[in-house]
Order: C-alpha cells, then structure tokens, then sequence
C-alpha cells in the first residue's frame, strides 16, 4: 500500500478486483453478521492469493482487495516483477 495511492485501483485497474481479504461468509462465531459483497465478489485468504504468482496467474492484495493483475503486468510502470 505505500507505494501506491488510494486512487490507483480506480485509475488503472477498477476491472481487477474480484473480492476482498476476510470478510462475506456466514455469521461470525461471535453471532456477528458477516459483510455482505457486491454480486460477483468472493472473500480470499492470504493463502489463496498466495497460489496466484504467475505471469499468466497474478493475484496480489492492495488495501485489503485482491486484485487479478494477470492482463495489467505488462502495463504496470513497474514491470512484470513490480
């Protein structure tokens, strides 16, 4: 997140997000509801993303969204390896 500002997902990649760290699922133990997600969004794991490290396979997390970043490699200012 710190190399990023809180406007990048929005500028260059909006169509990446496909979900979020924790969250959605039943209610917690707790007896908390969970949060409910926008229709086509799913709650991933640090482990789920972590099985995504390909160039034809990228997941990465910013901000507690995970972000399908397969098609942005060769686009991002970075580089493939950024």
């Amino acid at each position: 997140n710190m190399i990023h500002p809180p406007d990048v997902i929005g500028k260059y990649a909006p169509d990446a997000v496909i979900g979020v760290i924790g969250g959605g699922g039943s209610a917690t133990a707790g007896g908390a509801a969970a949060v409910v997600l926008p229709p086509g969004m799913s709650a991933y794991t640090l482990a789920d993303v972590a099985k995504h490290t390909t160039k034809t396979d990228c997941w990465v997390v910013v901000d507690g969204q995970v972000l399908d970043v397969t098609k942005f490699l060769s686009e991002h200012p970075g580089g493939e390896l950024a």
